[in-house]
């Protein structure tokens, strides 16, 4: 007999494994799409905002493909960027000047054609009501705005079906519409840390343009949720005293939560306190950035402090993975610090207006991005532009 999986209260905040799974289908059968059709109606690139000859060389590379397709989000955004765009496609409401341009640029299709696209449609639709319904970081995986992703979760899925059913347009583009992306994917210069900068470009939903996060310390709440919340934070490795502090447990209690789900004792010392050390390099002040967003843009749907933790530091993980350089112990100070400190600030680049940690003293004309001062490591390069001597065989 199978052993059915009980999910644990703090699970909900964690992007479950199935719905990673559909975003990587989707990732791949949608990237297949776009090849096959422009393939045969080269007219359709406009739309999809890529070349074919692109993302077939970036298929064709299996670390390039794996670090863009097998990352938990969706590589694909949608046509329709707006409330007032979905509802002109779903409610034949007042037409939008977007919805206009997508229906003269969409070509005449034959009625496999017009299947095909249905298809894909309805793939991609799918995948983004998963992701809508299932993680509190919906605008961030899927590269729309909080407002689209709020108004879309209120939008029955069926109506969009029908829409799709009768009006053959695509729903679906590329998400990275930039020389620069193309250039290092070329290069095979697209490491985790160069793609979540990617992912912060062309996001709408910005670090410094979100609210901060209340009070860092002692929340309280009824038992079973404080213990909850505790239990995720433990999960993360966040030691036992600073998650203590902040649910107002005691510390003994805590310990034993950490040694019964790890086997081991919590770390003893103290904490990190250091604000300098998310500057030291490039990859570390990366990091931190995503984090920072990720949290934010949790925070900013309604998600309540211990949420958005956990729910930033579960899609880090999963974005990083063996390279994750920000332990959940360091995203925990990092995020309190933010809130209740004035050591560090969040401004956009000079160049790329892409939102990204810097001291608070620094000057806003100054500020460059790790990507834009050429510091970001990539996979078999030094800094950007500068190729890794080989190591000689023994």
């Amino acid at each position: 007999m199978t052993r059915r999986h009980t999910r644990t209260f703090h699970e909900q905040f964690l992007h479950p494994a199935w719905v990673r799974d559909r975003t990587l289908s989707a990732n791949l059968r949608l990237s297949t799409a776009v090849v096959n059709t422009l393939a045969v109606k080269p007219m359709f690139e406009a739309i999809f905002g890529a070349k074919k000859d692109d993302i077939q060389a970036l298929r064709d590379s299996v670390g390039q493909s794996s670090t863009v397709l097998g990352s938990p989000f969706l590589v694909f955004a949608p046509t329709l960027e707006t409330p007032a765009d979905w509802a002109c496609f779903t409610e034949g409401s007042t037409s939008t000047l977007t919805f206009d341009r997508l229906a003269m640029a969409t070509p005449e299709l034959t009625p496999v054609d017009k299947m095909l696209l249905e298809q894909y449609n309805r793939l991609y639709v799918g995948t983004l009501y998963d992701v809508l319904n299932m993680s509190v970081l919906a605008a961030p995986l899927l590269g729309i705005s909080n407002e689209l992703a709020e108004y879309l979760r209120t939008l029955p899925q069926h109506r969009v079906e029908l829409a799709i059913s009768s009006r053959a347009i695509p729903l679906f583009k590329w998400r990275f519409a930039n020389p620069m992306f193309w250039a290092e994917a070329s290069a095979g210069r697209l490491s985790c840390e160069v793609m979540a900068h990617y992912l912060m470009v062309h996001s709408p939903v910005k670090a410094d343009k979100l609210p901060h996060s209340g009070a860092w310390g002692g929340l309280r709440m009824a038992r079973p949720l404080q213990e909850a919340y505790a239990e995720a934070f433990v999960y993360f490795k966040c030691r036992a005293k600073g998650v203590a502090s902040l649910f107002n447990m005691n510390v003994t209690t805590v310990r034993q939560m950490y040694l019964r789900i790890h086997g081991e004792s919590s770390p003893s010392g103290h904490s990190p306190t250091s604000s300098g050390w998310y500057l030291e390099s490039a990859g570390k002040r990366l990091q931190s950035t995503f984090h920072l967003w990720l949290f934010r843009s949790a925070f900013a749907t309604g998600a309540t402090i211990p949420e958005a933790f956990i729910s930033a530091v579960d899609t880090g993980r999963h974005m990083f993975g063996d390279e994750s350089k920000v332990t959940a112990d360091r995203a925990f100070h990092l995020l309190r610090s933010m809130a209740t400190e004035h050591d560090l600030d969040v401004r956009a680049c000079r160049t790329c207006s892409t939102a990204y940690l810097t001291a608070s003293g620094d000057l806003a004309h100054s500020v460059l991005c790790p990507s834009c001062s050429g510091t970001l490591t990539s996979p078999n390069v030094g800094r950007v532009g500068r190729t890794r001597p080989r190591k000689k065989k023994r």
